[in-house]
């Protein structure tokens, strides 16, 4: 008896020792490899005062307007007909950078928020999609050249997105950053549930609770623990690949009437962004897809970013991030120009 609880005693503490070895390991690895800077407006996004709006050549101004809160920029030369409402994604922040440089193209641009603001849900659950609406009333209120609309978003973002042309045909091309063809689970634990409604009802949604248990521990608990970069990629994967009615979660591309661009990253670490595109391609063959090798969920820095205490790994090279920004600029700035003449 004594032997087998030394052995155990044994083990235990040999465990304790590699997490501590491994925790030291990678503070040491990753401590100066993040070289990604953030905008100061990632402090807190829903904070308007910290987003840089003087911008040379464009009116910026905020609109309040019931459920459509965020920036819109207004060209003094506009060069493009319509509109690019730019959408961000699950942190809440309105896609700003994007809009600006839009704007700084001659586009009139919006970067609105998809919650967090005044009159809409204060986290990422349940949002309705009629809270498009809203955008839409003001576009044809004081809006005069607005048509045609275009939607920017990224990430969760362009999750948003797909659902909103599949109901609102008055969005007329997409630009999906790393998107999703199926709709996911909300990330308000608390209140768990879809992550959107429409007509008062949840969408069906991918649970990955119900992800495998297995990577689950080696993806996020067992890199949380030794503090190396949480993946969330094969996660998410697990959760389709175990809810028999997946079919059913996917966002229905087929009543989306928009011309599609997809852009993707093909070592995306955060959710398998390639795959869906293809799954979005198969239901709408007109899409187009601009896949970057050596490129994660987002076109900048090493692969890395920290947020509070944690790390997550979005995936990608410093290069190859590089290079897929500047690539993938030039396929959005062709696409919008083919649809806004």
């Amino acid at each position: 008896m004594k032997k087998i609880f030394f052995r155990i005693f044994s083990i235990v503490i040999i465990l304790l020792a590699l997490v501590f070895i491994l925790r030291i390991y990678n503070d040491h690895k990753y401590k100066y490899s993040n070289n990604l800077k953030l905008p100061e407006y990632y402090k807190d996004v829903t904070d308007i005062s910290l987003y840089p709006i003087a911008t040379e050549g464009v009116d910026v101004t905020y609109v309040d307007e019931g459920r459509m809160q965020g920036f819109r920029f207004v060209p003094k030369e506009k060069l493009h007909k319509g509109l690019v409402i730019c959408f961000g994604g699950s942190d809440g922040s309105p896609n700003f950078d994007n809009a600006k440089r839009l704007a700084e193209e001659g586009y009139e641009t919006f970067a609105l928020f998809m919650y967090g603001m005044k009159n809409q849900e204060q986290t990422l659950r349940k949002i309705p999609l009629e809270q498009f609406e809203d955008v839409i009333n003001y576009i044809n209120k004081n809006v005069k050249d607005n048509k045609p609309i275009s939607i920017l978003a990224a990430s969760k973002g362009s999750e948003y997105a797909l659902n909103l042309a599949s109901k609102y045909h008055e969005i007329d091309n997409l630009v999906l950053i790393a998107p999703s063809s199926y709709n996911f689970v909300g990330l308000d634990f608390k209140d768990y549930g879809s992550s959107w409604t429409y007509k008062g009802k949840e969408l069906p949604y991918i649970d990955i609770k119900k992800s495998s248990l297995k990577s689950f521990l080696k993806n996020i608990i067992l890199p949380a623990i030794i503090k190396s970069p949480i993946s969330f990629k094969d996660t998410y994967n697990s959760a389709i690949k175990k809810d028999s009615s997946s079919q059913e979660k996917l966002i229905p591309v087929k009543d989306v009437k928009a011309n599609i661009l997809m852009i993707v990253g093909e070592d995306d670490l955060m959710w398998d962004s390639l795959a869906m595109a293809n799954k979005i391609k198969e239901e709408n063959p007109k899409a187009k897809i601009y896949s970057y090798k050596g490129a994660g969920h987002i076109f900048a820095g090493n692969g890395i970013i920290n947020i509070k205490n944690e790390r997550i790994a979005t995936g990608g090279t410093a290069e190859d991030n590089k290079k897929a920004k500047i690539e993938s600029i030039k396929a959005i700035d062709t696409f919008l120009k083919e649809n806004h003449k």
